[in-house]
């Protein structure tokens, strides 16, 4: 049996559930073994977001907005020598043994010109819902790991020049000029190992195929990009075509896209693939696009095409989903209309998904944070819905049906200590990037915290650690 059929996924959910108890939290027997009337939360762990690998010294690139936050109100000094932060996590997959997952990082700092020494990582983590902490593991055989070394992540890289452009190895020198005015030489490891950095690929999206075999969603293309275990480039990115025909470009191409050539774009930048899915035969890869084509006359669909693996081909055939839309008042008093966005989308079934739409909005009202009259205000909209490609409305959208509210989550034990208010939890993220199927009544979530400047949700001058949630639904899914 492959370690990453359904059968085994079945086996590894139920052995995980199984291996959650409440002992250090009060309780006297396994969580998620009872009954729930509301979605209620049975698993709480974090990795602090100060957390870092061995790697070239990274960071020097930041600027702007991220600049601001990083060093003034997060108070970091850049750049982080000899070191990568091991942030922004985007992707979750189930690793080969019980417990253990995979957990994919995004381009690095924000932006194209932000990252280019900004290295792409898997890593290999098991969260202990008993200590709420996230342990490294062997990348290979999810064995325990004494530390997040080279045996407990991969590394993209393409040694063969299989992508299909140049990439920043290639260069002499990093592309832009440092926050402090320099032009620095691309460091040497990038360039021999032929490393892949967030000057190159913007990934925020990850499956494991029937074959063990990675795919990455990228967002500058945007692109499908095929690894080996190792990290290492299988195969020609894969762009994406223009299925609805939405303009004259027959490709979704957006500005960042290295082979855009004289096309004109038609996709914005980070709008790309930072929701991605694959069925339960790990045959077809689902792909969401988190922003509307320039070209569309509805800025509120998000298109969702089928990507066939063996065939190395999409589908001729695309879905429509629409994201809801709300209105915050901002710091100057006025009133803006905000649309929200899809940040992950995870396969219950062949036909079934469940997916993750939220605002814009960072912290719990309830905590002190300004739910009006901000640049940031508190969250309000993080939910996650569950779509059937069987279910269109008159619309021709998707019909969406609520799972999750994830800014109201029973928490009666209080695993979440000061998280919990009144025996509510609350997931105020800015980037709620990552849900992932557990068994048919979990699902399980991470936080992307955009370290090292994005907007706190727990405290205001510090990044948000990572944080790993078991919810428990009241009425199963149909796996």
């Amino acid at each position: 049996m492959h370690p990453f059929s359904r059968s085994s996924l079945t086996t590894l959910a139920g052995a995980a559930l199984l291996a959650l108890n409440l002992t250090a939290c009060g309780g006297d027997g396994p969580v998620g073994s009872e009954a729930v009337s509301v979605p209620t939360l049975i698993g709480f762990a974090s990795l602090p977001a100060d957390s870092y690998v061995e790697g070239p010294s990274s960071g020097q690139y930041i600027s702007g907005a991220d600049y601001a936050s990083a060093t003034g109100t997060h108070g970091y000094t850049l750049p982080f020598v000899n070191k990568q932060p091991m942030q922004g996590f985007s992707a979750l997959a189930q690793g080969p043994v019980p417990g253990c997952f995979y957990l994919m990082q995004d381009n690095g700092f924000g932006s194209k010109p932000a990252s280019p020494n900004a290295l792409l990582h898997v890593y290999a983590v098991k969260p202990d819902w008993v200590t709420g902490k996230v342990a490294p593991a062997q990348f290979t055989t999810c064995d325990n790991a004494a530390a997040f070394d080279t045996t407990a992540f991969m590394r993209l890289r393409d040694p063969d020049r299989k992508l299909g452009f140049a990439i920043v190895a290639d260069g002499a020198n990093y592309p832009g000029i440092t926050n402090g005015g320099a032009t620095l030489p691309v460091d040497p490891s990038i360039k021999s190992g032929r490393l892949l950095t967030g000057g190159d690929l913007d990934l925020e999206s990850m499956v494991v195929d029937a074959d063990g075999n990675f795919w990455f969603g990228d967002e500058f293309g945007p692109y499908l990009v095929k690894t080996d275990r190792s990290g290492k480039v299988l195969a020609r990115a894969v762009p994406l075509p223009n299925t609805l025909k939405l303009g004259g470009n027959p490709l979704v191409q957006s500005p960042s896209n290295p082979e855009l050539g004289t096309a004109t774009p038609n996709l914005p930048n980070s709008g790309g693939f930072e929701s991605m899915t694959i069925d339960p035969a790990r045959k077809r890869i689902y792909t969401l696009l988190e922003k509307d084509l320039v070209t569309d006359t509805d800025p509120q669909r998000r298109i969702l095409n089928v990507f066939d693996i063996a065939a190395n081909a999409y589908l001729p055939v695309a879905y429509s989903y629409r994201v809801g839309s709300g209105s915050y008042v901002n710091a100057a008093g006025a009133t803006v209309r905000e649309i929200f966005s899809v940040n992950d989308i995870t396969a219950i079934n062949d036909h079934e998904f469940l997916v993750v739409e939220k605002d814009r909005g960072a912290g719990d009202a309830r905590a002190g944070f300004p739910a009006s009259g901000a640049d940031r205000v508190a969250a309000r909209v993080k939910k996650v819905y569950r779509i059937d490609l069987n279910k269109v409305g008159a619309d021709g959208y998707l019909v969406k049906e609520e799972v999750v509210d994830l800014m109201k989550i029973a928490d009666p034990r209080k695993l979440a200590g000061s998280a919990t208010i009144d025996g509510i939890f609350t997931f105020p993220m800015e980037c709620v990037e990552a849900v992932r199927i557990v068994d048919r009544f979990t699902l399980m979530l991470v936080n992307d915290n955009n370290y090292p400047g994005g907007s706190g949700s727990r405290k205001r001058n510090r990044p948000d650690d990572n944080e790993f949630i078991l919810v428990r639904l009241p009425v199963p899914l149909n796996l």
